[in-house]
């Protein structure tokens, strides 16, 4: 019997066969192509609506500042506008008070220059005015200069604060002075030194640096022991702030008292029964 009698392939069939078993497991795992560009389609447009949503907000937010910006800008305008003639009609006001003031005093005067007592009463009267602060005072004393400390930021404890000038003034009154200025004005007995914002005021008025105290006496504070000297130094080396001290001739101008608004006189102490 023949090779094909007996079932068996020829030599072309066995060979494929061969081939087609041999290869057969090794492509079977061979997972399956990568997407195209039709299945990657969906994430780009996700990504770029992400991306426009992005821009739109960065955008509203950079106008929103830029119209905050105007408008601060605007209110600061405003303000100062009306800061200047608010000091306009503060200024006006207080010549007025001043021309007031100079013809009580020489309506006092005339009275005085009448009276028998006149001499007396004139002499009491200026040494009550000067212990007030309601008289020109000059003659030797000190002069302090106060300022932040370089690039001090703004509410930051290396400017000079109300409680600052409160402790120089205090310490030069412990040193004998008989009368002391804070940039031109006058410290009386119903002065307030204090804080308004980031201004300080004194009568009222506001200040700007450097703030420069003067003070008639208190020679007594220029010695490296004094008061107002360890003080001084205390400022510059705790919060950097710029102090200096020197002797010199002081003029001061005359202070104002103000009649409080809403105190009233103790009955006991007009003459009543304690």
């Amino acid at each position: 019997m023949s090779a094909a009698t007996r079932g068996t392939s020829p030599p072309d069939a066995i060979l494929e066969r061969f081939l087609s078993d041999m290869t057969q497991d090794d492509y079977a795992g061979t997972p399956a192509p990568l997407p195209g560009p039709t299945a990657r389609r969906p994430t780009a447009w996700l990504a770029l609506a992400v991306a426009v949503v992005i821009g739109l907000v960065i955008t509203a937010a950079l106008w929103n500042a830029r119209l905050s910006t105007a408008e601060r800008g605007q209110t600061r305008a405003a303000l100062e506008e009306r800061v200047q003639v608010l000091a306009g009609t503060v200024a006006e006001r207080q010549a007025a008070v001043d021309a007031t003031t100079a013809q009580v005093q020489g309506l006092r005067e005339a009275l005085l220059a009448e009276s028998d007592a006149g001499p007396a009463r004139a002499s009491e009267i200026t040494v009550l005015s000067a212990q007030a602060g309601t008289s020109a005072l000059e003659g030797p004393g000190v002069v302090i200069t106060l300022d932040d400390a370089p690039g001090a930021e703004v509410g930051s404890l290396n400017r000079v604060l109300d409680r600052d000038l409160q402790d120089v003034v205090n310490a030069l009154w412990q040193e004998g002075a008989t009368g002391i200025a804070v940039n031109g004005q006058r410290l009386t007995a119903d002065t307030a030194i204090r804080n308004a914002g980031e201004a300080i005021l004194v009568n009222y008025q506001p200040l700007t640096r450097p703030y420069v105290i003067a003070a008639v006496g208190a020679r007594a504070a220029s010695a490296p022991t004094s008061g107002p000297r360890v003080l001084l130094d205390g400022l510059s080396s705790d919060y950097g702030l710029v102090g200096d001290l020197d002797l010199a001739d002081v003029a001061l101008p005359a202070g104002e008292l103000r009649s409080p608004r809403f105190a009233a006189p103790d009955p006991q102490l007009e003459g009543g029964s304690p």
